[in-house]
């Protein structure tokens, strides 16, 4: 196994593009009272405020917040973000990745207040399988392809999640040198769960990356293909496999810590 890499310069220009910038929200006029927080569950979004114009649809690689979040205005130039319903946390801006601190990756940042899950599953890339996770993990949550950064004084435990193919562990490994950075102040990073993507043996090369990224995190969980989570099987009905089961819990033991 390769010596481990020491902060951002171990990855230094190696990682995934950003995703395009959520361009085009319309800035809030100066003095204008931002829209009321929409209440946990319900199903409209807020009244906006006099004169304030929507937002247009997000860019291309970002993913829109899921239904029954509460929102509340977003400074400019930043797009708006929600709380899961049941959480005690309200999101309050999210910075899309090429707006995100050096050092970039495909991950942008999204803040917030309050209390937030026990752990946040944030995706190097679209299709890693945080909701899987999440429906396996008590008291977790998707962050999408973001970093949860709390309030201070607050810290959240975040993990990334990757699959096991060459653009995400690329995407992976830019994630990690920009936590290795320490631009995400609160974050505790618990460590990276790579997804197999297929099937079978991991191809040598795809190996000798996941053990080079290894080494610029606290831990690492490689999790294998499961053919009933391809058919659809509801994660959370099922006995899950002994990697699985082993990383549960290793997680919640670290939560409990």
């Amino acid at each position: 196994m390769p010596p481990s890499p020491s902060g951002a310069q171990a990855y230094e220009g190696i990682g995934s593009e950003a995703p395009p910038a959520m361009a085009g929200a319309q800035p809030q006029t100066y003095g204008q009272q931002p829209a009321p927080p929409q209440a946990y569950g319900q199903e409209t979004a807020p009244t906006q405020a006099y004169g304030q114009q929507a937002a247009p649809p997000q860019g291309h690689g970002q993913q829109a917040p899921p239904q029954g979040y509460a929102q509340q205005a977003a400074p400019q130039g930043y797009a708006q973000q929600a709380a899961p319903r049941g959480q005690g946390f309200v999101a309050q801006a999210v910075i899309p990745a090429d707006r995100a601190p050096a050092p970039q990756s495909a991950l942008g940042l999204v803040t917030y207040s309050g209390q937030g899950p026990d752990v946040w599953l944030s995706s190097c890339h679209g299709g890693a399988g945080t909701s899987t996770l999440a429906a396996l993990l008590a008291n977790s949550a998707s962050a999408g392809r973001y970093w949860p950064v709390p309030a201070p004084p607050g810290h959240s435990r975040v993990l990334l999640v990757a699959r096991s193919h060459a653009a995400g562990l690329l995407a992976a490994q830019g994630a990690v040198a920009q936590w290795a950075s320490g631009v995400l102040p609160g974050v505790q990073l618990l460590g990276l769960v790579v997804v197999a993507d297929a099937p079978g043996k991991r191809p040598k090369p795809l190996s000798d990356l996941v053990r080079l990224i290894a080494g610029g995190v606290p831990r690492l969980w490689e999790l294998p293909w499961v053919e009933a989570f391809r058919l659809g099987d509801p994660p959370d009905k099922m006995k899950p496999p002994s990697a699985y089961a082993r990383m549960i819990h290793e997680v919640n033991g670290l939560i409990a810590g």
